[in-house]
């Protein structure tokens, strides 16, 4: 069972002198347990791409599939939590304990407002001192975080998620990285992010996209094989990558590239040892 995109396009505008084309020839498949980064610069079509897995958007072209049915299905409902980049276009209620309730109470899930207050507190808010307030008047990194936790409270086998930890402070970035680590014990996870570094160490697969065209796919550590498209693209190698990188340009012989520091050093030392 899986969220599936086969194929996926879309162009705003369809028919128009002056559509867009945002996505095309998207194939991804997101599993239980997986954390998937979707990379790209701004305009790169991340954000459609969500709001088609979401099924927010009719795909123009291909189609998409939760666990074998289509996500606007009936029996779908429930199956795929969004959180946007701006987070404050998810709120409406008069508390921020009733909105993040309203998801799990609307699919019938027991003790709603437990379930609220523990998903607030896992992204670090706590539920006495925040569920009473107007979720319109937290700070930007506090209705990030508030509207991470209604997606939570719905317990979705999959989570998209947009630029997560934007505009936290660290305590809120460490609060949002675990609670989305903890999520992939029962739920696939997609993190759309236009600076990956700090989701990469544990990502299961990456996606990056340039002009709403995939030009990378494939595990982290394929980006030592073939760094070229994610470069094209406008992005960032992360430094510890980018060392092994230029040291194979350099004639080093690296086998299997590492993303935790004191790994990398040891293959680099390894690898200079080999050339004496």
């Amino acid at each position: 069972m899986a969220l599936v995109a086969r194929d996926l396009g879309y162009t705003y505008s369809a028919g128009a002198e002056y559509r867009i084309e945002a996505l095309r020839g998207v194939r991804l498949t997101l599993e239980r347990g997986d954390l998937l980064v979707i990379a790209g610069v701004t305009g790169s079509g991340k954000s459609t791409l969500l709001r088609l897995l979401a099924g927010l958007l009719e795909p123009g072209t291909g189609d998409v599939e939760v666990d074998g049915d289509a996500p606007r299905s009936r029996v779908a409902r429930g199956r795929v939590a969004i959180v946007f980049q701006n987070p404050e276009s998810q709120f409406f209620a008069e508390t921020l304990m009733a909105d993040v309730a309203f998801g799990p109470r609307n699919l019938g899930i027991d003790a709603a407002e437990d379930v609220a207050a523990a998903a607030l507190a896992s992204v670090g808010l706590d539920p006495v001192a925040y569920g009473g307030r107007s979720p319109f008047t937290l700070s930007g990194g506090e209705a990030r975080r508030g509207a991470i936790a209604g997606a939570l409270a719905m317990r979705a086998p999959y989570l998209l998620l947009d630029e997560p930890t934007a505009g936290l402070d660290d305590s809120g970035r460490r609060d949002v990285l675990a609670a989305i680590g903890r999520e992939r014990a029962t739920s696939g996870v997609a993190v759309v992010t236009h600076d990956p570094d700090e989701f990469l160490g544990d990502a299961t697969g990456l996606l990056a996209l340039d002009a709403g065209g995939v030009v990378f796919e494939g595990d982290v550590r394929d980006l030592i094989d073939r760094p070229e498209g994610y470069l094209a693209a406008g992005l960032r190698l992360p430094d510890v990558v980018q060392a092994q990188v230029l040291a194979r340009e350099r004639g080093a012989v690296i086998d299997r590239v590492e993303l935790q520091p004191l790994a990398a050093a040891r293959v680099l030392a390894q690898a200079r040892r080999a050339e004496r």
